[in-house]
């Protein structure tokens, strides 16, 4: 005997999701060939996936951390370690476009039945206070990779005209507010600089905002999986980061634990891009470099992801960065270490050329253009950060020199590095 649950994409039923006695699970198409999959990992003309793929994508959707998993299946009276019961109950507005609806809620999700709840300042302060943690924030890193990626704390509301709202049933949400790490001195703010640093260069990345609420700062990153249709209506856009596409389990976010390898992603996007596949490549390539060059310690293949569209692949927007130059990494070797190897060497500062024409010539990528390019980003970088520090109304003077100074540094020894590989005039 088995559980099941509907699955939608793009407002329609393309699959089903099944449970089994033994605790297994099988999602099984609909039809064959289908214009969009669910995930990479579990292509259309095949109808049915097992446990073996389905079980990573869905424990890919929910947070990574086992205490915050068991309290919301706490709150649902489920078991928190098993995908299917909570996405039973919150499945309905996950990442990207597909959804998890019991099938006697089926109907009500397609005809988009939901409701929103203006929530005030105070509900949004109030929220915040709740998820920030005791502990005085810090400088010092205490965690080997202390970004924490799907353990965040975080929650999702709709945005109208400058008002938040909470949404219930098949609504879709447009904002994730983030209280940043709590343990870690001004992290929202220097996930906002950083984010803001890589849109001034030029990449691609989710937009951000920093603002205030009553007593508590928070990031608000704008979701780039929400679009207004044609009809005005807010639309999914289908999403999985790469571990989901490479059907990796989340524990095994970062290369140092088993996981993808840059060099594995390339392959993918060469694979599933089809004649965009350079247009993919190219931006990840820079994502890679932009967080090599600001230090940033947990740029894991969780924090790259792809849009699925019908017959279409490509890379999303850069997400979830952030710097560590900030913080004093003096006894903490996780914050010196990239989350990816470039050319089997991960210790920022000394991934030389001679890295990037190893990782080149693993990836089939032209060694000199790529070299370039470090030499590029290298330069622009500081003035770009300068600049979103200066147009931030908030009090950033210690967190921004802090990050300025050693950035400055890191980019002056990368270009003295590259400089062999600098642009002609």
């Amino acid at each position: 005997m088995t559980k099941v649950l509907n699955v939608l994409l793009y407002n329609e039923h393309v699959a089903d999701l099944h449970e089994t006695r033994g605790g297994s699970f099988q999602l099984q198409y609909l039809a064959e060939d289908l214009p969009t999959p669910v995930s990479l990992s579990m292509p259309t003309a095949v109808l049915t996936h097992g446990n073996r793929t389905v079980r990573p994508f869905l424990e890919g959707l929910l947070p990574d951390r086992a205490d915050v998993r068991e309290a919301m299946g706490a709150k649902y009276g489920v078991s928190g370690s098993n995908p299917f019961s909570l996405l039973r109950h919150i499945g309905e507005d996950c990442a990207g476009a597909v959804q998890f609806v019991h099938p006697d809620r089926r109907d009500a999700v397609l005809s988009g039945s939901g409701e929103l709840h203006p929530l005030s300042e105070r509900d949004i302060a109030s929220r915040l206070r709740e998820l920030r943690a005791d502990a005085a924030t810090s400088w010092v890193a205490t965690q080997e990779h202390w970004s924490l990626g799907g353990a965040q704390s975080k929650f999702a509301v709709r945005e109208i005209d400058g008002r938040f709202f909470s949404v219930t049933g098949a609504e879709p949400t447009t904002h994730i507010i983030k209280p940043g790490i709590s343990e870690l001195h001004d992290q929202a703010l220097n996930e906002h600089i950083s984010m803001g640093a890589l849109r001034r260069m030029g990449l691609s990345a989710a937009k951000t905002r920093f603002r205030r609420f009553e007593d508590q700062f928070a990031l608000i990153v704008t979701r780039f999986d929400r679009r207004r249709g044609q009809d005005g209506r807010l639309v999914r856009i289908h999403q999985e980061d790469m571990c989901q596409a490479l059907s990796v389990y989340p524990r095994a976010k970062y290369e140092s634990s088993g996981g993808p390898r840059a060099v594995d992603i390339v392959e993918l996007l060469r694979e599933t891009s089809g004649r965009r596949g350079p247009a993919n490549i190219k931006p990840f390539i820079d994502g890679l470099i932009a967080n090599y060059l600001l230090g940033a310690p947990d740029a894991h293949a969780k924090n790259y992801g792809v849009m699925l569209a019908p017959d279409r692949v490509a890379l999303t927007p850069l997400y979830d960065v952030a710097s560590g130059y900030p913080y004093d990494a003096s006894t903490q070797t996780g914050l010196n270490s990239a989350a990816m190897k470039i050319g089997r060497e991960s210790q920022l500062g000394k991934i030389e050329p001679r890295h990037w024409q190893r990782f080149a010539a693993e990836t089939g990528l032209d060694a000199g253009l790529l070299c370039a390019r470090v030499y590029e980003l290298a330069t622009i970088l500081p003035d770009a950060v300068s600049d979103v520090i200066r147009a931030e109304t908030a009090d950033v003077y210690e967190l921004g020199q802090r990050f300025l100074d050693k950035l400055s540094l890191m980019s002056e020894v990368t270009r003295n590095q590259y400089s062999a590989f600098r642009p002609a005039p």
